[in-house]
């Protein structure tokens, strides 16, 4: 525990040289190559609360189902309410909190899995200001689950600690400071918590040279709940910062799914209810079985018993499965649908706002032949959604070409409860990503994707008419001045968009609207299509 501000501020400049080398590590990828969710595997999926709760595996599970059929993995749920990989416990807490340690060998041999998929940190922090033994002990209890899933040949897929939410205790007065005479537990926890969490991240995230696939949850969650925050002021995945809701674990599911290349096609809640049941069913059955020394925990069924149970919802699930299969792989037109990429041509991906959306069919055209054209299937909206989501838009794909845009998005003003479109001059108004944030976002995305080793473009943002609501004439320049620096700093080359239309805005924009028509559209992809074009030669 720091007790004063020197500790303090020496522990501010840890955590500022840990982000920089995270900066670096965090940049060379995972080994692809694993194949994680393969047909016919068995994966068995360790974590404490939130693994047990099981939602995440269910949307994975579904997913699965969907592309496979009865060809699908089968998973399993061990997940362990209060577990970690430490054996360390808050003073307060009820009993000592398990290790996975203490179970893994058992589950190991009784389950025979191909692969892993395990998710801790959360609980090994044990909700209390940075500790360098707690830190070493976690480094410890990491490593040594890697050298005992590795050591039996199976492939293992490492999450990050999920993000820790300060907003649902702050609010409820549950969070204490550093210099409290009170003891830190789940139910009262140090203020600084993501901090230290974020630190636990950074360190997984160094790990990809010794697992199969390092898996991102933390960063996910923590900017889905920051971008949500700009239009939902009060929005939470969790009651205490923890245990997320339904939202949260689809947040997991699909970083899992994007770093282990499994298709997502979407949700069918009916289908889903009943997975959820089978996951429920199986999970507390092969918990008893292979056995575990946290007490309060509800018995299961006899795992045969709860295997006949399980056919049951599955033969049940039958239609419904059937109906979800065809509506969610039907083919989709328009310029968020997925292509059919030709092989041997470079996979090119577009990142941006509705003005992308607007020139993509037209830059399919123009590269048909040369390029494969890919896009996010969604409005790729401001610079924080574009920390929440970008690792699912990457995927797993080689990448030759990225073309990317934030910033029209950025600028644009919202009220104080998350009003669209809001007055500038308005009371409590503000920008939705001020430009200190919208820098400091863009260079943490200019430097994942140039980790990816495709050829990166930024595309500045179009100019803003006079009478546009909610947007002021001229941040799109000032905006871009920023962008500029941060691009000059990754050597990123700048597709300027703005140039290109400032003097034509008349006849190719709508009035007093930021969006072109359909001949700006023309003329913006046959711009776009030409920058990439010479930028693949």
């Amino acid at each position: 525990m720091f007790n004063n501000d020197l500790q303090r501020g020496r522990f501010v400049m840890a955590r500022f040289f840990s982000g920089v080398i995270l900066c670096l590590l965090a940049l060379v990828p995972s080994n692809l190559s694993a194949e994680i969710f393969a047909p016919g595997n068995r994966v068995v999926f360790l974590g404490d609360s939130v693994t047990a709760a099981g939602q995440y595996v269910t949307y994975l599970d579904m997913q699965l189902r969907i592309r496979y059929g009865d060809d699908a993995p089968d998973l399993i749920n061990l997940g362990l309410p209060s577990e970690g990989v430490t054996g360390l416990s808050e003073k307060p807490h009820p009993f000592p909190r398990p290790n996975v340690h203490e179970r893994l060998e058992r589950a190991l041999t009784k389950l025979k899995p191909d692969a892993i998929v395990a998710c801790y940190g959360i609980n090994d922090g044990i909700y209390s200001p940075f500790d360098k033994g707690r830190f070493e002990a976690f480094q410890a209890g990491i490593q040594k689950l890697i050298e005992s899933v590795k050591g039996k040949d199976i492939e293992l897929a490492l999450c990050t600690p999920i993000a820790f939410d300060s907003q649902p205790f702050s609010k409820a007065k549950k969070l204490l400071p550093m210099d409290t005479e009170k003891d830190f537990a789940w139910f009262a926890i140090y203020d600084g918590y993501e901090d230290v969490i974020e630190q636990y991240s950074t360190y997984v995230k160094t790990l990809n040279s010794q697992v199969d696939v390092i898996v991102d949850v933390h960063d996910p969650i923590r900017y889905t709940l920051k971008a949500t925050r700009k239009t939902k002021k009060d929005y939470a995945m969790s009651g205490d910062g923890v245990h997320v809701d339904n939202a949260g674990h689809m947040v997991i599911a699909r970083s899992i799914a994007s770093a282990c290349d499994v298709t997502w096609y979407g949700n069918a809640p009916d289908v889903f209810r009943l997975l959820d049941q089978r996951t429920k069913v199986l999970h507390d059955a092969y918990l008893d079985e292979v056995g575990h020394t946290r007490p309060q925990t509800g018995r299961g069924l006899p795992i045969l018993e709860a295997l006949a149970e399980a056919t049951s919802l599955e033969e049940e699930l039958g239609s419904l499965l059937t109906a979800a299969q065809k509506k969610l792989t039907a083919p989709k037109k328009g310029p968020l649908a997925p292509i059919s990429p030709t092989d041997g041509l470079p996979n090119v991906l577009l990142i941006g706002d509705s003005i992308s959306i607007g020139y993509t069919l037209g830059v399919r055209k123009n590269l048909k032949g040369i390029a494969n054209v890919h896009r996010p299937p969604t409005n790729c909206g401001p610079s924080v959604k574009g920390m929440a989501e970008l690792d699912n838009w990457l995927g797993t794909t080689k990448w030759d070409l990225i073309h990317f845009n934030f910033g029209l998005h950025d600028l644009k003003w919202m009220g104080p409860n998350g009003e669209n479109l809001a007055e500038p001059s308005g009371d409590g108004n503000s920008q939705q990503v001020p430009i200190k944030e919208y820098v400091e976002y863009l260079d943490a995305i200019a430097s994942k994707l140039k980790a990816t080793g495709a050829t990166v473009i930024f595309r500045n943002t179009t100019p803003v008419p006079p009478g546009a609501k909610g947007r002021v004439v001229g941040d799109s320049k000032r905006y871009n001045e920023a962008a500029a620096k941060v691009m000059k700093r990754h050597s990123i080359a700048i597709d300027d968009m703005y140039g290109y239309t400032i003097d034509k805005l008349d006849e190719i924009m709508l009035p007093a609207n930021v969006h072109f028509r359909p001949e700006g559209n023309v003329y913006l992809s046959g711009k776009v299509a030409e920058v990439i074009r010479k930028a693949l030669k």
